[in-house]
């Protein structure tokens, strides 16, 4: 009976020493400062009173995350948008655009996190303009390299930049549809 007992006892203290072993070992955590290499890609159609309006945007990005809460970046890209008629008439404007930014990592938890872009847009071609302003975002880290993201709305101002191919527009507010859904894939080294 002895033996037995000096057996469980010996089994539970060798289980204890595991398990607060375990628990002393600190998780495999991604850097939270680095170079990261991506893009973003959005696309919509759009029907309003027998009017089509499609639109296409295709970004590469490059930042620098500084911290878990802070990083940079800049994304050079194209953007079309295309306006058909109920007569059949089209319009197709074509732009290049600069976008240059600070992330603001407001909340990271696990493998998601909620970020804010504050930026300047500049774009030029077709149409000419600029934006400032805000765009919150979510992005999920599916490795220790590989983030997906997501933007959707804007909270800003905007002129002729890009406004559902409107040309001689500006406002400001905050703007929140599908068609401001923008999907980004990035690779951190």
């Amino acid at each position: 009976m002895k033996k037995l007992l000096f057996l469980l006892l010996a089994a539970a203290a060798l289980l204890a020493a595991g398990d607060a072993a375990a628990r002393t070992k600190k998780p495999v955590a991604p850097e939270d400062k680095g170079w990261w290499l991506g893009g973003e890609i959005g696309l919509w159609h759009n029907t309003v009173e027998e009017i089509d309006t499609n639109s296409f945007v295709f970004s590469p990005e490059v930042g620098y995350d500084f911290n878990k809460r802070w990083a940079i970046g800049v994304g050079i890209g194209y953007a079309v948008a295309g306006t058909t008629d109920e007569f059949g008439d089209s319009v197709n404007l074509n732009m290049f655009i600069f976008n240059p930014y600070a992330r603001w990592k407001y909340c990271n938890v696990g493998r998601l996190s909620l970020f804010l872009d504050g930026g300047i847009g500049v774009a030029g071609g077709d149409m000419d303009g600029v934006k400032v302003g805000i765009q919150p975002g979510v992005a999920v880290r599916v490795s220790d390299r590989v983030r997906f993201q997501a933007h959707l709305g804007f909270l800003g101002y905007c002129t002729n930049y890009f406004n559902d191919g409107v040309e001689d527009s500006n406002g400001f507010g905050f703007k929140l549809s599908s068609s401001d859904l923008k999907f980004g894939f990035y690779y951190t080294f």
